[in-house]
């Protein structure tokens, strides 16, 4: 990237009434006034946080949607002493999860830290240490060289210190805990020469863990000194201290950073915060508030019901824009605005949005523009009920405030990735936020499935992405940051981009990134013997629950690249690390018991291997009925062969998606998503059939038409099916066999349209008349349902279609077929020369014949997918056919459809493509 100065992104004017403000600014030159807002340079960043040892590492996992949660480790809370699912149990924490740093380790060597004061202090003050080193250089002040060191200073925030310290204090607590376990002993009668000789052993395993107090241990203890020994070690004169704001700390230490240089009493800040305090006090103390999540994390999200606790660092260097520009020095991106707010009398536990937009007014107003203008905001966000139904509100009310007319504001928060990380939070979504605008890329949210009401209807001030975005034209490239914090004290920061080029377009890489994300993963195992197996499985699920989401993802990768051609093959499709142990054990299980080949799809374990032949596989094509998305969903967002085809062949995403017309160029789209993903995947069938509409997408796999005449049939046949067919038609399930349907249609103009299987008989005919053939079935004890479509379809309501159909079929070429297709009309395999424009037109007509059809493709299939929107046809298959049958459901929103049907087909010895 380039150094020279954004001069294309539009400026916005001085609002009215905003009189220009003068700001008193000293610096080398002498004292100056200046009538522009003062501008704050960030011109060095580090952190490290679960899963991100550096900035670009965060932004790589903000990218990729990487969680970095696991399983509360032992090592931090033994789960038997403090875990308890029952809220309300005393002394006890609800929430299994958290975000914890792994690997770091601080070298006191080079920092000339004696080995006493390293024992005897806090573990937050070298975290603090080593982090802002790696800032000041990245600043280009390497090892401090280089400051101005009267005139830098060091705001760093923080509350209580850290964990260890407070495990520390226990040993000084050791006379209590000899006069209490003196006393319950004495009265369980012991002498006193016993009891001496005891708590004198007792005294030295207790305190040995803990490091002796001595000279260091006061200083090693205090939250300020951790600012002061950054101070201590760089030979810093312009003040250090620690602000302690609860999970607003470190946004406010950068806020009090820039008064500083704003002010001119500092040159250089550095700013930031430390949290390490995943321990008994802070995460029971969260759990009787309610702000821990009982089940998962969700950001801004409709289920939003608390978050899991985080830890870690981050760090900014920070200078007048004017300064860095004169000096040369390379700027991440410039602080604009910023202010802090209290929420009055607002509870202590519980935010208030009125205080909120007191801190957005005052950030914006010093800044010089308007919340309006700022196309994202990355936002608190801790997951909670009342926090983020709180925070929506300050910021959708702040910003209709400005500009009723404004288009709504990205929002994300990084808490999605690695969980609430209390004093280290805010800081971490500034670092968020600069690199947003450094790159210029809005980012999807992680953690987020269902928007929050306050995101929905008609106008709505907020919107949460998910995917990736280039910056909207026409707008400033600049981000405000926000921070909430116990007490009731809030804090907001606005940035902009400072030097780069403006950019047009996703990279690539960025692409990649975010095509990466999965809410399931895949584990593959080959063996070449049952031994071999059984301890890779075993090795496997004892690993599995110490994992991180992310890490569970590491692991499919890396498991997939140790395959190498083994006879024996296992997999497990999981959306979660205690799932993955979970079904790991399960197959572990199975084998131990004698398995050598299974497909449990519910349970998501396979189990077989290479044969002498490839497996046979049949695919099912669902009809009108099937899926209710028009968006593609995971597929589209994880595979870019299924994007293309969503870009190419734009849908209706929103409006009656049952509709003919819509629906039926939908369904077929979406069984060629899926036809794309397989070939990619080199997973092919043996024969197929499509249910009603499915016949077409059949016909195309078959060869009779390319994908393009069968995306152009699809929309052909919805719009003839929609406009030259009778109106006031349905449909209608009823759970028996066409013999005990029959005698319910007497006398009435209903029709069997489709024999689904043994358990199912659809009929068809005018709304009302199919209503009272349900009735009648209820009335027998036969469960009867209308299905959700807008035409009497495989009725004589639909012979104008047909007629139409046939017309249009007419200027339609067909090729011979050449796959084995199994036709849902006949019921039976089409020759290859069949008159496909002929099938086709008494189609439409004539009852699906899908259980004789389905039978067919099982007697030649050792596994069935249905391919396409939903679950339908694989729910009928299965009461018919005697082999797996598995969906992959290519609307969904999740790939476990996918995943699934890989799993199986490898698992039967079929040569995946992975």
């Amino acid at each position: 990237m380039g150094r020279a100065s954004d001069a294309t992104a539009p400026r916005e004017r001085r609002r009215h009434g905003k009189p220009p403000r003068h700001r008193h600014r000293a610096g080398e030159g002498g004292d100056r006034m200046t009538t522009e807002p003062e501008r704050i340079a960030v011109v060095g960043i580090a952190c490290r946080y679960p899963d991100a040892d550096s900035p670009e590492e965060l932004w790589q996992n903000v990218l990729a949607g990487r969680r970095a949660f696991r399983r509360l480790p032992d090592e931090r809370m033994r789960r038997e002493d403090y875990y308890s699912p029952d809220p309300a149990a005393p002394d006890r924490h609800y929430a299994q999860k958290a975000a914890v740093l792994e690997g770091f380790e601080f070298d006191r060597v080079k920092h000339r830290i004696a080995g006493s004061t390293f024992r005897s202090t806090d573990m937050t003050h070298w975290l603090a240490l080593d982090t802002v080193g790696r800032a000041l250089a990245d600043a280009g002040y390497p090892e401090g060289k280089g400051l101005p060191s009267a005139g830098t200073g060091v705001v760093i925030g923080n509350s209580l210190t850290g964990e260890f310290s407070r495990a520390n204090l226990m040993r000084l607590r050791w006379p209590y805990v000899r006069r209490t376990v003196g006393a319950a002993l004495r009265e369980q009668g012991w002498e006193d020469e016993q009891l001496a000789a005891f708590l004198g052993s007792l005294e030295d395993r207790y305190k040995s863990p803990f490091p002796p107090i001595d000279e260091d241990s006061l200083a090693g203890g205090l939250a300020n000194t951790i600012a002061g020994r950054i101070c201590n070690h760089f030979d810093l004169g312009g003040g250090g201290f620690t602000v302690d704001g609860a999970c607003s700390s470190s946004l406010l230490s950068v806020a009090t950073a820039c008064d500083g240089l704003g002010a001119g009493h500092l040159d250089v800040a550095i700013a930031g915060g430390v949290d390490l305090s995943i321990d008994p006090f802070e995460v029971i103390g969260f759990a009787k508030t309610g702000a821990l999540t009982t089940s998962e994390m969700r950001v801004y999200d409709r289920g939003s019901n608390g978050f899991w606790p985080g830890e870690g660092c981050g760090a900014v260097v920070l200078m007048r824009d004017a300064d860095a520009r004169a000096q040369g020095r390379f700027r991440y991106a410039t602080i604009a605005g910023w202010g802090y707010s209290s929420d009055g009398r607002g509870g202590i536990t519980r935010p208030e949005a009125a205080g909120h937009r007191l801190a957005l007014e005052r950030a914006y107003r010093r800044a010089g523009f308007g919340l309006e203008t700022v196309p994202y905001l990355e936002g608190h966000g801790t997951g909670t009920a009342v926090g983020d139904s709180t925070e929506l509100r300050a910021f959708s009310e702040a910003r209709r405030a400005a500009d009723p007319e404004a288009p709504p504001a990205a929002l994300t928060s990084v808490k999605g990735n690695l969980g609430h990380t209390k004093a280290a939070a805010g800081i971490a979504g500034l670092l968020k936020a600069v690199l947003t605008v450094r790159h210029q890329i809005i980012p999807p949210a992680t953690g987020h499935y269902d928007p929050h009401p306050e995101l929905t209807g008609e106008r709505p001030a907020l919107r949460v992405p998910t995917e990736a975005e280039p910056w909207p034209e026409g707008t400033s490239v600049r981000a405000g940051v926000s921070s909430m914090g116990f007490g009731g004290i809030n804090a907001h920061v606005v940035v902009e981009h400072a030097d780069g080029v403006r950019r047009t377009a996703l990279p690539r890489s960025v692409v990649r990134l975010v095509r990466s994300r999965q809410d399931c993963e895949l584990l593959l195992v080959d063996a070449d013997d049952t031994e071999a197996l059984r301890e890779r499985l075993a090795g496997l699920a004892a690993l599995a629950g110490r994992l991180s989401y992310a890490e569970l993802g590491d692991l499919a990768a890396t498991l997939q690249a140790e395959l190498a051609g083994r006879p024996l093959h296992a997999a497990v499709v999981a959306s979660s690390p205690e799932q993955a142990e979970e079904r790991l054990l399960a197959l572990l299980h199975r084998v131990d018991g004698g398995a050598d080949s299974l497909l449990e799809p519910a349970a998501g374990l396979f189990l077989g291997g290479r044969s002498a032949r490839e497996p046979r596989i049949g695919f099912l094509f669902p009809g009108q009925g099937a899926g209710r998305r028009a968006d593609g969903g995971a597929l589209r967002r994880r595979f870019a062969e299924v994007d293309d085809l969503y870009r190419e062949h734009r849908l209706p995403a929103d409006g009656d998606q049952v509709a003919t017309e819509v629906a039926q160029p939908r369904i077929v789209t979406a069984s060629v998503a899926g036809l794309r993903v397989l070939d990619a995947l080199g997973i092919e069938a043996t024969a197929a059939a499509g249910h009603s509409l499915g016949e077409l997408t059949a016909l195309h796999w078959g060869g009779a038409m390319d994908e393009a005449g069968l995306l152009r049939l699809a929309a052909t046949r919805g719009r003839v099916m929609a406009r030259a067919s009778d109106g006031g038609g349905t449909m209608a399930g009823i759970a028996a066999g066409p013999d005990d349907v029959a005698p319910l249609l007497a006398g009435e103009p209903v029709v069997i349209a489709g024999y689904n299987s043994p358990q199912q008989t659809v009929v068809s005919g005018p709304a009302a008349v199919v209503e009272r053939v349900c009735a009648r079935a209820t009335e027998r004890g036969i469960t009867a349902q209308r299905i959700n479509v807008s035409h009497a379809f495989h009725s004589p309501a639909v012979a104008p279609a047909a007629r139409a159909f046939a017309e249009e079929l007419a200027d339609e070429e067909f090729q011979p077929l050449t796959r084995q297709v199994v036709s849902t009309v006949t019921g039976g395999p089409l020759a290859e020369d069949a008159d496909t424009a002929e099938l086709l037109t008494r189609q439409v007509l004539a009852p699906v014949r899908f259980a004789e059809a389905v039978t067919e493709v099982a007697r030649r299939s050792d596994l069935l997918l249905e391919v396409g929107p939903g679950r339908i046809l694989s729910g009928l298959a299965a009461q018919t056919a005697d082999v797996p049958v598995l969906a992959l459901d290519t609307d969904g929103t999740s790939l476990a459809g996918l995943l699934h049907a890989v799993a199986a087909a490898w698992a039967l010895g079929a040569r995946v493509r992975l």
